[in-house]
This record gives structure tokens, C-alpha cells and sequence, in this order.
């Protein structure tokens, strides 16, 4: 890292310890939850298992109204122009493809000098790569979790990778093509197989790989966690209906990492979080205990629900509510009380019990 960017680096993490109620800069991220639906019924997700009541169900649906419209989203385009131009627009849950203004938002954000990127489980892409290339769309991060078979047994509906792939190769070859990233959650159902998907991408100019561990909240880290804080910031079980962490293969699954790692891939692999030897990898999976010592984006980021309700950080964080976009302006809501407070509170930990196997957390 260049030394301004060290030094950039540390000026946050002291202003995050000294002064965690007022940031001195702005967000990197303002994620925009566009609607409430999701056109794929994944296994790994309590939207696609349709396991309600948790804290990342509730994030990603049930918002009045369900699709976020058009005068909010210029709204927010503009307010990050004019307070945070610097801070980068993500169209990301519950699956922004399926949000017909999207191209028509991209381009504003385009014009107003904001950029942008979408994460998309690629379903719809084959017919937006073009226009959301046209718009000026920086970045795009396609979710595919392995070969066609597994993919999509993965995500419950047959040619849902074929349609993923079209989308990737369109964006790829449009005139002015976004930046391609492709990610991959790991779970039990594709442990096996990641490898030999990492090799088939080989011909892709991609941007980079991703892999991601497992991200959930397990009931004993739910209980811990409402003992000390539930009264604040209530902690639930999630995206753990189907998963069964005991039928892991972790010897498997490290041999997979050291065979990614030794590919030669015109692309770098990133995976999160990095775990760099066979006891870290277990006690990820199979230890209780909290992973991580702090969280890498509730000083970084927000998102915006459907109807303008602002969450820290992302879907995963938990349901509480800091402001509301539609009636108050960006900053006030990035330095205003109710965000300070949870900073303050998380600051003064690391990182909550609920949090430890965010993939926020490092």
C-alpha cells in the first residue's frame, strides 16, 4: 500500500477508537436494497429457504414498499454526489437485476460522477449486461457457486449457471464492460467441486475470483450475544435452516484451498475471510467461539432499505434502524446519533458475539 494510504489507514483507525460517534470521513459504500424479492431459492439463504424471523430475512425483505422507487433512488444518487462523491453506490440485495429502473439509476450516478457496481446471482444479467455497461456501471460481481450441476442444485433452478455465464460473457465483451468479478460461497454442496470450477474460468478476464466461508449466525452465538447486548441489538440464528456445518469436509476443503491456491489463473483469488492453515479452518467451522476482533465495514458502509430505512453496514448486520434517507440527508444520518451510538457500542468490543462469523469480520 502506498504510504498516503497507510497513513490514510491509520488517521481511521485512531479517529474509530478516540472518536467513534463522529467520523471524520465519509462512507466508502452506500448500498442500495432496491426490492424485496429474489428470483433464485438458494440453500444457504433465509430468503431462499424462506426462513423468516431472522435478523438477515429481515433485512432483505419485508420492507414497505417492497420495490424502492425511482424519486428515492435519485434522491440518494444525488445526496451521495453532493456529500460523499468519493463513496461508491452498490446495487445489491435482494437481487437488483430484478429492479427495472436500474440501468436508468446506474446512468444518474454515472452522469453525477458517482460510481457504481451491482452484485447479482446473474439470472437476468444476460439481458442487462448491455445496457448496465451502456450506463457506466464500474464494477459487477456475478454469485456462482461452482460447476452447472452444483451450482444449480445450490441455488434451486436448472440453467440458472448457463444463464449466470451468458451474463458474465456479455459484460465482458460489451463496449465498455464493467470490471468482472465472479464469487462463490462455499458450502457442504460444493466442497468437492471448487476447484475444477476455479480452472474452467481460466479463459475469463476477470477481476478477480472470490471464495467465501460460510457466513451465519449460529444459535449459541445468538444466545451469547442477547445476553450481554439483546436489548439493543437482538441477535437471531441465520442462513442456517439447511446448513449442516458437521457434514463439512474440511480435510477436503483445505486440499481444495492449497489446489486453488496453486493454480495458475490469469486473475487473483481472494477469499474471505483468509485462513491460512488446517486449525484456523476448524475452528471457523467448528469451534463456538468468536472468529475475528473487529468489524471491517460498520465504519466503512450503510445500506438503505426499500423504503429508506438506513441499517449499519449490510444485510447481515443486525435490524437496527439509524435513519431514514427518504426524509433526512446523508450526512446527518453518517454522524447522527442513533449511528453513533452503535459505532460507540461496537467499538468499545471489537465485535459482537452475534457478528463472529460475519463476512465482515476480521
Amino acid at each position: 500500500m502506498p504510504l498516503r494510504g497507510r497513513l490514510r489507514s491509520l488517521a481511521r483507525a485512531a479517529n474509530r477508537r478516540v472518536w467513534p460517534t463522529h467520523l471524520l470521513h465519509g462512507p466508502e459504500w452506500v448500498i442500495l436494497g432496491v426490492n424485496n424479492a429474489c428470483n433464485l431459492r438458494c440453500r444457504m439463504c433465509d430468503v431462499g429457504t424462506g426462513e423468516e424471523g431472522t435478523n438477515f430475512h429481515m433485512n432483505m425483505t419485508g420492507t414497505d414498499p417492497p420495490s424502492m422507487p425511482v424519486a428515492l433512488a435519485e434522491r440518494i444518487v444525488d445526496q451521495v454526489a453532493r456529500h460523499y462523491p468519493r463513496a461508491k453506490l452498490g446495487f445489491a440485495f435482494t437481487e437488483p437485476t430484478a429492479w427495472r429502473p436500474l440501468p436508468e439509476v446506474v446512468a444518474r450516478a454515472t452522469a453525477k460522477g458517482v460510481r457504481s457496481a451491482v452484485t447479482t446471482n446473474g439470472l437476468l444479467l444476460p439481458k442487462l449486461a448491455g445496457p448496465l455497461a451502456a450506463a457506466g456501471l464500474e464494477e459487477l460481481v456475478v454469485s456462482i457457486d461452482g460447476p452447472a450441476e452444483v451450482h444449480d442444485a445450490i441455488r434451486g433452478r436448472v440453467g440458472s449457471f448457463e444463464r449466470a455465464m451468458e451474463g458474465v460473457r456479455a459484460a465482458l465483451a460489451a463496449p465498455r464492460p464493467p470490471r468482472v468479478s465472479i464469487f462463490a460461497a462455499i458450502t457442504e454442496w460444493n466442497i468437492g467441486h471448487l476447484a475444477r470450477f476455479a480452472a474452467s474460468l481460466r479463459g475469463l478476464r476477470l477481476e478477480r475470483l472470490g471464495f467465501m466461508h460460510t457466513v451465519f449466525v449460529a444459535p449459541e452465538a445468538a444466545a451469547a450475544h442477547n445476553a450481554v447486548w439483546g436489548h439493543r441489538y437482538p441477535a437471531t440464528p441465520s442462513n442456517t435452516k439447511d446448513l449442516r456445518l458437521d457434514r463439512y469436509d474440511l480435510d477436503a476443503l483445505w486440499a481444495e484451498m492449497a489446489a486453488i491456491t496453486a493454480l495458475d489463473l490469469p486473475f487473483p483469488v481472494a477469499w474471505s475471510p483468509t485462513l491460512d492453515s488446517r486449525a484456523a479452518l476448524e475452528r471457523y467451522y467448528r469451534d463456538p467461539a468468536p472468529f475475528g476482533r473487529r468489524c471491517a465495514d460498520a465504519f466503512s458502509t450503510l445500506l438503505v432499505k426499500s423504503d429508506g430505512a438506513v441499517v449499519p453496514a449490510h444485510s447481515r448486520c443486525f435490524p437496527a434502524v439509524v435513519g431514514d434517507l427518504s426524509r433526512e440527508e446523508l450526512d446527518a444520518v453518517w454522524n447522527g446519533p442513533r449511528l453513533g451510538a452503535f459505532r460507540r457500542d461496537l467499538a468499545g468490543v471489537g465485535l459482537f458475539e452475534g457478528c463472529s462469523r460475519c463476512c465482515s469480520a476480521r
